[in-house]
């Protein structure tokens, strides 16, 4: 089924599929301005206040909880071994 494509072809929409291709693209305007809006606001919103020493300070304390937690979890692995062991031993 070869269809050629000519200055004497004709094409032929539906009105359901005409307002289809309305729907669709106004929708796809409204979308484009509304964020377009929220852009606009979120720019003249004040800036961050966090100061890059502040930043540098709550990184450094996430850091130590971390490793503490790390040496935590070392340590009661460490307890349940020994009572693995224990409990073999009564066994």
């Amino acid at each position: 089924m070869a269809t050629e494509v000519s200055e004497n072809s004709k094409f032929t929409l539906s009105l359901k599929s005409l307002i289809s291709i309305i729907i669709v693209a106004s929708s796809f305007i409204g979308m484009y301005y509304s964020l377009s809006m929220d852009i606009q606001r979120a720019m003249e919103l004040p800036k961050s206040e966090i100061s890059r020493s502040e930043l540098d300070l709550k990184l450094e304390l996430i850091s130590k909880t971390v490793m503490s937690n790390a040496d935590k979890l070392n340590k009661m692995e460490e307890t349940v071994d020994k009572i693995e062991e224990r409990v073999y031993e009564l066994k």
